[in-house]
Order: C-alpha cells, then structure tokens, then sequence
C-alpha cells in the first residue's frame, strides 16, 4: 500500500462523513467519570503483575464493560516468575478494519524482589483506556475499535508482538499506544521519522492544532508497544504527557544533537521516575492523564468518522 494512506483512512484532512457532527472534546471538568482517576490508580498499586491485571478487569466489570482475555505463553526467564501472560481486549463496534488503543498495564520488578508500584509507568495510562472504553462505548462508531490492556511490555513487548501475531497485520488499520501519562501539560507523540509511518503522525498534528494541544513532536519515541505495530508495517503513534521542560529533556535524550546531549548531562527527569520505587500514585496528577484522554478520543474519531 501505498505511503500516503492509512490502511483505508486518507491521509491529511481526513475529512468526516457527510452529515456528521463534529462532536466536542470531552475535559475533565465536565465528565465527573474523570476524577476519581487518581483513586483506581491507586487500586493498581499491588504486588504482582497478575494481579495488577485482575484490579483492571474488576474496573472494567464495574463499569458494565465486557473483555475478554488472550492468553498466551512464554519460555521460562531467569528471575522472572510468570510463563503465561493475558491482554485484556475490550471489542466496541464493528467494521472492515480495526483501531486499536493500547497501554500496557505491567510494572517492572526492582531489585530486591519488588514490584514498582508502576503508576506513572504505565498505571495512569491503563486508567485512561478504561474511561475511554466507557465513552466510546456509548457512541457510534464506524469501525471496530479493539482497546487492548497488553501485558509483558516491560520484558520485550511480549503482550504487544503476541498481539499482532495473533490479529495479523490485515486485520488492523492503525494503533494508538498510551505510555506515560501521569502528569504534566504537554502532548508528546511520535515517531513521526519512521519509515512509512507518515499519516498517523499528520493526523496527529492537526488534532493539535484543532483542539489547542501544546504539542512535542518525537521523531524517535522511547521503546514501547506501538514499535510491535511499525515493525508490521501499521500505522502506529505513541502518546506521553509531561511537563514541557521534562519533555524537552526527553526529545534530547532520544533525538538531540550532540551538542544537546552534552547539555542535558544526565539521564531526563522522567527517566529518573519511572522503573524505580518512587513510580508512585503521589507523582500522579489527573489532570496530565485528562490532556491524554482528550487527545486520543480526538485522534479516534478523526480516524472512525473520515472518508474511506
């Protein structure tokens, strides 16, 4: 296919269907469904990944939202006490192509034994999925819109390449991934740099400019699950909210020159947060997690509502 196309969705304007409203991004203010965010954050400060899991789908089941599980194995690791892992797929919709929006829901275990309680990474994204499934649950979609809660990120996107493996490249339009969304204001996403992974990343800038994001462009994003997408050849973004100058830490980290690197002289803030035990619900500001909500739910329908 094509560079300029996206699995069936034009590229650029993405104009919507003849007909059909516009509908208004949702804030915080106005969706009391946001704000006891914090609290299930919380909830999934537990003491293993599977168990981390079971708080998600309780979660999911109090808010009236069917899932269902895919399990799948893996070969024994050293230090690591899981074999099986399970993503959580909440199915809305139906259609010839699928969205998928994705965060991973495990933490990594620090030595000594312990579990990081994993709220920034990626506790607060995983929240933001489940509101996100109850909104688009209750709207109109065109497409089939898979929400997929993916286990085993912090060993290798295990639960992400599974997934791909398992849905086949055919089978999906374009993927969404969430990662670190805890706090701060601005909207990072990306990679906008990689090769034949042009039209999401355009999308993307104009639901900036539509609805007055304050933007970050990654031309390389950190390691996560939407590199399990690009190397099958789907379209594929991945989302962070961080404070600018936190941001701005990580673009050098990941893109800067070498000049900036030198400045920067140590690891980004966030870098210094997250895989620690300090990864805690205290360092987590819902409003941050709101600004990600929005954007997404933006993105979702400027790709559900355009013209095939």
């Amino acid at each position: 296919m094509e560079s300029h196309m996206l699995r069936g969705f034009p590229m650029a304007a993405l104009p919507l269907m003849a007909g059909l409203a516009v509908q208004p991004m949702v804030r915080a203010q106005d969706l009391p469904a946001l704000e006891p965010m914090l609290r299930d954050v919380e909830r999934m400060e537990v003491g293993t990944n599977a168990e981390r899991r079971e708080v998600l789908m309780e979660m999911l089941s109090e808010r009236g939202i069917e899932f269902e599980l895919e399990a799948f194995n893996i070969e024994p690791r050293v230090n690591y006490p899981r074999r099986v892992g399970a993503n959580i797929v909440v199915t809305l919709g139906d259609g010839p192509a699928d969205i998928v929006i994705g965060a991973h829901f495990d933490t990594v275990w620090l030595m000594g034994g312990m579990l990081s309680r994993g709220a920034v990474d990626n506790a607060a994204s995983s929240i933001v999925l489940t509101r996100l499934a109850s909104t688009l649950g209750a709207e109109t979609l065109r497409h089939r819109i898979r929400i997929v809660f993916f286990d085993m990120e912090e060993i290798g996107l295990v639960g992400s390449r599974n997934y791909v493996s398992r849905h086949g490249s055919e089978e999906i339009a374009a993927a969404i991934n969430l990662d670190v969304n805890g706090y701060g204001d601005t909207l990072i996403f990306g990679p906008t740099a990689a090769e034949g992974n042009t039209a999401l990343p355009e999308s993307m800038r104009e639901v900036c400019r539509e609805h007055d994001f304050q933007c970050m462009e990654y031309p390389r994003s950190p390691n996560s699950d939407h590199l399990s997408f690009q190397a099958a050849g789907i379209p594929n973004v991945s989302f962070s909210v961080l404070p600018q100058s936190e941001a701005e830490e990580l673009r050098i980290f990941f893109n800067g020159t070498e000049t900036e690197t030198q400045a920067l002289g140590g690891l980004p803030t966030v870098l210094g947060l997250i895989h620690t035990a300090g990864d805690k619900s205290d360092r987590v500001d819902p409003a941050g997690m709101a600004i990600a909500y929005r954007a997404v739910h933006a993105l979702v329908h400027k790709l559900d509502s355009s013209v095939e």
